[in-house]
């Protein structure tokens, strides 16, 4: 996207109250667009709010969960409405939409129809407007293509993607489709990992699928895992096979309990990818789980610890990144939890390091790395199969093991959504 297309995207934006959703495959800079967005409005004096469907990654935006603005309970029926007119919750979420013009919401393949048809509900009410979303500006960013809303065993299963929703399909949203993939380069790779995405099927596919399968990678490379207790049971089996001490860094964790919602404790560390309680060696292999500021290194690197010093104070590790010589000492970083009105309400701090034999794909999400092997035995959801497989950068680095070809599920319906906006505003 050019410097004027961006400009023209910020008029319709501020000026033409363009509700928009941003799109594409993994690796075409949906995040970096929308924090490019965020920040020009913030410092053009607009009322704009930061959220996402996942405490995870409202943590690493630096904004709130969506639910958490709209004041969301466990129901998502209308009846909630009259419950919450009738509660303190109202005159809260009326004083809040007043201050605010547009509202950003990530990852919204995780958002559900019946969600969205709620906070359309609460918007037109607290802002005593009938247009779509309360005549509120909202920016929705994501790919139905991957991680889908959850359902539970005993609610509706049909029409719970957003896109299905009358509020969505009401508000005239524009689609601004990504289609340039940053995080390859090889373009067959891109095309391989697009016929995932869309759940497509041919000799070619298969081909370059059965080389993965037989494909010899170094001993230490990451194991992709569809649940926490398959990562966690390699991590600690590969930890114990290294000799030497064990160094432990505890997270310090501050927050207040907060008599409305859950308490800031509890949830931030819920949220934050990094360990509550981190046990390392020196020769483990690691991966980082934020951004260094001074480009160091980033999300998803990985390296070996040289050294731990776990003094009263001085914690820190000292880590050698793959593809330099220099050796990083990391201290504790600090995530923070941000309440309504945008005040700190808690903070995590940890040194942001994690032993990388192995992660669960949920918490790739948002990482790139050089080298993977994926463990498809769990993979049970739509777009799952295609998160793990997006996060390496070379086909060349890509092993797969337990696969069959069902694990590539796509949802038809997203499929024919995708179908019928594919010529709409491609960037």
């Amino acid at each position: 996207m050019t410097s004027n297309e961006f400009l023209n995207l910020l008029d319709d934006i501020t000026e033409r109250k363009q509700s928009l959703f941003i799109t594409g495959p993994a690796g075409v800079g949906k995040t970096h667009l929308l924090k490019a967005i965020y920040n020009s409005l913030k410092a053009s004096g607009c009322g704009v709010a930061l959220t996402s469907t996942t405490g995870i990654n409202a943590l690493n935006l630096g904004g709130i969960t969506v639910h958490k603005l709209m004041g969301l309970q466990t129901r998502t029926d209308m009846g909630y409405i009259g419950f919450m007119k009738s509660s303190f919750l109202f005159k809260g979420i009326s004083q809040r939409m007043s201050k605010i013009d547009v509202i950003i919401i990530d990852e919204v393949s995780m958002l559900r129809a019946d969600q969205l048809e709620l906070i359309n509900a609460i918007l037109q009410q607290t802002s005593r407007n009938d247009k779509p979303f309360g005549g509120k500006t909202l920016i929705f960013t994501g790919d139905f293509y991957q991680i889908p809303p959850v359902v539970k065993s005993w609610e509706k299963k049909e029409n719970q993607w957003l896109f299905e929703s009358p509020s969505w399909k009401a508000a005239n949203i524009r689609t601004i489709h990504l289609t340039d993939v940053y995080r390859q380069e090889d373009k067959n790779f891109v095309k391989f990992l697009n016929e995932i995405r869309t759940g497509q099927w041919n000799p070619k596919t298969a081909a370059i699928l059965e080389k993965c399968v037989h494909r010899d990678l170094p001993k230490n490379t990451t194991v992709f895992f569809s649940t926490n207790e398959e990562c966690d049971t390699h991590n600690q089996k590969c930890l114990k096979a290294i000799p030497g001490k064990e160094y432990t860094y505890v997270a310090e964790i501050k927050g207040k309990r907060n008599k409305k919602f859950k308490h800031d404790k509890v949830s931030i560390t819920r949220d934050c990818i990094a360990k509550e309680i981190l046990t390392l060696k020196v020769g483990t292999h690691v991966i980082a789980v934020n951004n260094d500021k001074k480009n160091r290194y980033m999300n998803g690197s990985k390296g070996e610890v040289i050294s731990c010093c776990d003094e009263k104070g001085k914690q820190s590790v000292s880590v050698k990144f793959e593809g330099s010589d220099e050796v990083i000492k990391l201290r504790r970083h600090v995530w923070t939890k941000l309440n309504l009105q945008g005040k700190r309400v808690a903070t995590f701090k940890q040194i942001p390091l994690l032993p990388s034999y192995a992660l669960t794909i949920h918490k790739s999400q948002g990482m790139t790395l050089d080298a993977a092997i994926i463990d498809c035995k769990n993979i049970f959801a739509c777009g799952q199969l295609y998160v793990a497989l997006s996060r390496v950068r070379s086909l060349d680095n890509l092993k797969v093991i337990n696969f069959n070809k069902k694990q590539i599920i796509v949802s038809p319906e997203v499929k024919k959504y995708y179908n019928s906006i594919a010529s709409n505003n491609v960037y």
